[in-house]
């Protein structure tokens, strides 16, 4: 899954794994043996397989929306390297092309400041992108077609990852998911604290339970919200207009 760790994540880790035990030692065991010692472990086992599950479909998910974002990239440098080499071909392509450069420039410079939640809005911007795109000059030659048919090509490319991007983003679980796993969690804590022995083993292993149970949902939240790596990952555009500038010098 390889989520980063900041200094926000390493501290809420720190105050799951003291606050679990701290709960646990705070809490007197129950008396006069109404519940039986280990009746947590149907509750450990139902809460491990649907957080699991959870955490995969997750983690799938944030996979398959960074890959989007990569192709999309890839694809917008494709574009610019099209469009430079039609530029090449003929002096007819040459103003359409630095106008294109400074559109694909304003779209990825839409990104700074901004993470991936905010995606949308950058719409108008690559809206521009693709409509001067079809303003191409009339065509002479085969090799100005294949590089056009090419570029045309890469554009729908770019287009399905947009529109991929923005439903992986907006495809979190639902209010119902997360009430439904907080319960589950209330639950399972419950469960631990009420078969917990007088001993320092049953303080210490309850300790460990609960801690594991918050840390799985902890990292649940992280691989659905993204927190952490949603702002990165719209950096990743500003610093392909870097490299669309130093292309530009070279030209």
């Amino acid at each position: 899954m390889n989520v980063p760790a900041n200094k926000l994540t390493l501290s809420r880790i720190l105050i799951i794994l003291v606050s679990s035990f701290v709960i646990v030692f705070l809490i007197p065991p129950l008396k006069g043996g109404l519940v039986a010692e280990r009746t947590d472990l149907a509750a450990i086992v139902l809460f491990a397989l649907i957080t699991a599950f959870l955490v995969q479909t997750a983690a799938a998910r944030r996979q398959h929306l960074f890959s989007t974002v990569f192709l999309e990239l890839n694809k917008l440098r494709r574009i610019y390297h099209l469009s430079k080499n039609l530029a090449a071909a003929s002096s007819r392509f040459r103003s359409w092309f630095t106008e294109l450069h400074g559109l694909l420039y304003a779209y990825m410079s839409e990104f700074s400041g901004r993470n991936l939640n905010q995606y949308k809005q950058t719409n108008a911007a690559f809206r521009k992108v693709s409509y001067h795109i079809y303003t191409l000059p009339n065509l002479e030659s085969i090799k100005e077609q294949s590089l056009f048919n090419d570029l045309l090509e890469t554009t729908s490319v770019v287009a399905e990852s947009r529109q991929k991007i923005k439903e992986l983003i907006d495809s979190r679980l639902s209010a119902y998911s997360w009430c439904l796993v907080l319960i589950m969690l209330a639950g399972f804590v419950m469960t631990v604290i009420l078969s917990m022995t007088g001993t320092l083993a049953g303080h210490l292993v309850a300790g460990v339970d609960i801690a594991v149970a918050l840390l799985i949902v902890d990292l649940l939240w992280e691989l659905d919200s993204m927190d952490s790596e949603l702002k990165n990952w719209a950096k990743r555009y500003v610093d392909n207009v870097g490299k669309l500038e130093l292309g530009s010098r070279r030209d």
